[in-house]
């Protein structure tokens, strides 16, 4: 059987699936060809749970070890390894966990699962040079309405229904969560990094607002059009700037 038939098959057979692979084990003592294939069955599956583990060391704490064992051989059923990097295994997790049984009767358990995501690809971006303050002030008046800008690769925004934050802080300080509580509202998060460190912090429905229009890459004009429904008009302008200046400061701009 060629290398590439070969491959195939024991992938099959890793997958769970109908495979001719056992036909080329060879069966010698002690172990028969299904035992051999069993190591690698589970070889497969442990490999893959470790990952997870260290992709989501908070919910891992959180479930603790029999739950969370449980957790990734379920979606390892439903999600096989696809990515030539180990890296990018699990990234539907968050999805899994809030459309399965038992997890989705706890939503906080997917929440705190996508913000680690987001933290690990946050770290994992690419770098950019960003611009700072001098930047800004270099730009004419005249040119402002216009002006649209570009954000670190790393910049991430969530929204969580659930006290997602605390409870990861608490697990990441080594003290006991607090219990799961849903905000009247949800509240908007903003993920970066900033050199060789993530950074992250709450957005009032203000920021927010202002902020996805920047990522969509609304001119300045425009991101102050769609704060009215926060803001005075004669406050607008220099509200605006001032929230492009903090963004700015915090490294989240890459350029004009």
């Amino acid at each position: 059987m060629e290398l590439r038939r070969l491959q195939r098959e024991m992938q099959r057979d890793l997958f769970g699936g109908v495979s001719a692979i056992g036909a080329c084990i060879a069966e010698t003592a002690p172990l028969a060809t299904e035992a051999r294939l069993g190591i690698y069955r589970h070889a497969y599956v442990a490999r893959l749970i470790e990952t997870l583990e260290d992709h989501y060391p908070v919910l891992h704490g959180i479930l603790g070890d029999e739950d969370f064992e449980a957790l990734g051989a379920a979606f390892i059923r439903e999600f096989p390894s696809t990515h030539r990097s180990i890296r990018w295994y699990g990234r539907e997790l968050a999805d899994f966990l809030a459309a399965r049984s038992p997890f989705d009767e706890q939503p906080i358990f997917a929440e705190i699962a996508r913000f680690e995501w987001t933290l690990a690809e946050a770290f994992d971006s690419a770098d950019a040079e960003v611009i700072g303050r001098v930047t800004l002030q270099a730009v004419r008046p005249a040119e402002w309405a216009d002006l649209t800008f570009s954000f670190h690769p790393s910049v991430r925004r969530l929204a969580f229904e659930w006290n997602t934050v605390a409870a990861w802080k608490a697990m990441t300080a080594g003290t006991d969560p607090p219990r799961p509580e849903r905000s009247p509202e949800a509240v908007e998060w903003l993920v970066w990094r900033s050199g060789l460190e993530n950074y992250f912090r709450s957005l009032d429905p203000m920021e927010a607002t202002a902020l996805d229009a920047a990522l969509r890459g609304s001119c300045f004009a425009e991101i102050c059009a769609g704060l009215t429904e926060h803001l005075a008009e004669q406050e607008i302008p220099l509200r605006a700037a001032s929230l492009i200046a903090t963004w700015s400061e915090s490294d989240l701009l890459s350029g004009l």
